[in-house]
């Protein structure tokens, strides 16, 4: 099972994933490539990433950023979608990655990227505070 999971909700429109263990870069790259190869995903997506508190503590910016360029390099791309990453206010260490992350999307794929402390915030952002997700 990979440590990051994910639901495809709103008849493909949403997604709701969730990074709960300890991470690699190669895990983020096995969602990228799974989520651009699940057909239930249709445009327009939004998605809600919850990181919860340290699943990102064994990474760096470094590895980070061969995440970003193995993502480039796939031959199906991710649908483009709104992303919103959820991090625990403590977990500096994934602030900084996931600050890093939303920078590098601007430069280089058409996807709007925010970041928040909570939740409820970033549902509401997503307009998808309706959606049933549990």
């Amino acid at each position: 099972m990979m440590p990051i999971t994910y639901k495809v909700l709103d008849d493909g429109h949403f997604l709701c994933a969730t990074a709960s263990a300890p991470l690699s870069a190669d895990d983020f790259v096995e969602y990228e490539m799974a989520h651009a190869a699940d057909e239930r995903i249709k445009p327009p997506v939004s998605e809600l990433f919850e990181i919860k508190h340290d699943s990102c503590k064994d990474i760096s910016k470094e590895e980070f950023l061969e995440v970003l360029e193995r993502r480039n390099e796939m031959l199906k791309k991710p649908t483009p979608h709104r992303l919103a990453i959820v991090i625990h206010y403590a977990d500096s260490h994934a602030w900084d990655l996931a600050k890093f992350y939303e920078g590098m999307v601007l430069l280089h794929n058409p996807e709007s990227v925010v970041l928040f402390g909570d939740i409820q915030l970033a549902r509401i952002w997503l307009g998808v505070e309706e959606v049933q997700v549990e």
